[in-house]
């Protein structure tokens, strides 16, 4: 989650002052005789506003002066834990979801009672009741149910009453509310999109040194959303959270460098400097939405050799294997042509970077195409991705060539049109692209745009899963297994379909477990 266990660092004001200061003229805070309330103390501690000023190991300094703290925490905030894991809030490692600061969890923890068990009412009452960090706990536990259960005619309630609840909790100036506020009116999320009311909440944060919100604001400036776009001014927002030692502002920078590269925008173009770049961004950063992106690069450079020794299996390997519920861009869909629907965070970065380069780049271009056709992270347009592939495929690109074959076949943006499909399958499996070879052998197997003939089929299905590809060793494997084309052979099909399975095909799967094959 983005909220850290404990708010931002202290501020370089304050780390200018700290540095300036030795040990010896430090006093034993230990030492200090309290004249105040320690519970008071405990939670002005926990203060948001307070742990800007002060870093988290000093604040443990200060809380340790408390003697009477102990009761407050070890009583209250484990009951909250154990709520919240019967609310299926919890990963299995016992941490929460949904990260809150220590305050947060103070706030909330104070008003749960032993005896609720099974529903969220008193968190409903406490929010309704005016507490901020209620209203705030419930809109997260609202994006959660959300991400889980997105049916059409509940979720635009979820997000109205979502963004109603971080409403009220930013207006009292509760800092990670205003920050998931900024998110809604960025993305439309509850109420309509205002970008430019995005960026003004973004930046009150960003002033205060809220390295999230710094990184919000970077964003703003590289998509141009709200602001003129300035990749400069990006890299500036991105590197204040960077030079604080925060590793996701270094890593925003990485992901920004590498497209700059590999589209040679106002730097030089290099494919072997953007892959050092992605390869850095996919092996080091947890980001939900930079890891998947940069980690999809990665494949996409693999599989085509770009910026590295080519190796399209492994390319195709670590797409498909990349593949998650945030981002559902995996081999099925980029390379194989299946339908998804994605409006998460992270398939609508993929959107927007691919759209930077699609002027400069023909494969920024393609994903572009293959997002606008599949709805990931932008509204679908299967006319547009239709004409855009054709257009890339005329120059010769053996990935576009199978789309738009793909387009013709299933009549998406095109009318449906074998015979057209099946000459662009040609062209693609001519070139030695594996999805090709085996939509021609399969166009072959069932007489689609060309006369049907087995022979053929397997010749062309053969050289597709001799190229490791997953659906061709399953088609292949099911001619050994039912004679076509070939004598019937159940060794070389369960040879062919353990291939195919070791690769995640779930018809090979299947089709070895019918067999008494698999595992």
């Amino acid at each position: 989650m983005i909220e850290p266990a404990s708010a931002t660092a202290s501020t370089a004001t304050h780390q200018s002052q700290t540095e300036a200061s030795t040990t010896s003229s430090m006093p034993d805070i230990t030492q200090l005789p309290l004249q105040h309330s320690p519970d008071i103390f405990t939670i002005v501690c926990f203060n948001d506003s307070f742990q800007i000023a002060l870093d988290h190991s000093t604040i443990k300094t200060l809380l340790r002066v408390c003697k009477r703290t102990r009761p407050l925490l070890s009583s209250k905030v484990p009951r909250l834990h154990t709520w919240c894991q019967k609310e299926g809030l919890c990963n299995p490692d016992g941490q929460m979801r949904i990260g809150l600061t220590p305050n947060d969890q103070i706030a909330i923890s104070l008003h749960c009672k032993d005896q609720v068990t099974a529903n969220r009412s008193w968190l409903n009452n406490q929010a309704d009741q005016g507490n901020p960090s209620s209203s705030y706990f419930l809109a997260r536990i609202l994006q959660v149910d959300l991400a889980i259960d997105q049916s059409a005619d509940k979720s635009e309630a979820i997000r109205q009453r979502i963004f109603r609840h971080l409403e009220n909790a930013a207006n009292t100036s509760h800092p990670m509310a205003q920050f998931r506020l900024a998110e809604c009116y960025r993305s439309g999320v509850g109420i309509s999109q205002d970008h430019t009311k995005a960026v003004e909440l973004y930046r009150g944060l960003a002033d205060r040194g809220i390295s999230q919100a710094q990184i919000a604001l970077g964003s703003c400036y590289q998509y141009g959303e709200g602001v003129d776009q300035s990749f400069t001014t990006a890299i500036e927002w991105y590197s204040k959270p960077a030079d604080q030692g925060s590793e996701d502002g270094r890593l925003h920078i990485e992901l920004l460098r590498a497209w700059l590269s590999f589209i040679g925008h106002d730097v030089e173009q290099s494919d072997e400097v953007a892959f050092n770049h992605w390869q850095e961004v996919g092996t080091r950063s947890n980001n939900p939405v930079l890891k998947p992106i940069a980690t999809h690069m990665v494949g996409w450079m693999h599989y085509l050799g770009r910026g590295t020794v080519q190796d399209k299996q492994k390319g195709i390997e670590i797409i498909r294997v990349n593949k998650s519920h945030e981002f559902k861009f995996g081999e099925s869909e980029c390379l194989a042509g299946d339908s998804t629907l994605s409006d998460s965070p992270t398939s609508r970065k993929f959107f927007e970077l691919c759209r930077l380069g699609s002027e400069r780049d023909w494969l920024c271009r393609h994903l572009m195409a293959a997002c606008l056709h599949l709805g990931f992270g932008t509204t679908g347009d299967r006319e547009k991705a239709a004409g855009d592939f054709e257009q890339l495929a005329n120059e010769g690109h053996s990935d576009s060539q199978f789309w738009i074959g793909e387009c013709y076949y299933r009549g998406q943006g095109v009318p449906e049109d074998d015979s057209k499909a099946f000459e662009w399958y040609t062209k693609s499996a001519y070139q030695g692209n594996s999805y090709g070879q085996w939509m021609v052998g399969a166009c072959r197997f069932y007489g689609h745009g060309v006369t049907e003939d087995f022979t053929k089929a397997v010749e062309w299905l053969r050289r597709s899963a001799e190229e490791g590809n997953r659906y061709g060793q399953y088609t292949l494997a099911v001619c050994f297994e039912s004679e076509f084309g070939v004598p019937e052979d159940r060794e070389t099909a369960v040879f062919w379909y353990r291939k195919s399975a070791y690769q995640d095909h779930r018809g090979a799967i299947d089709s070895l477990k019918h067999l008494g094959k698999w595992p």
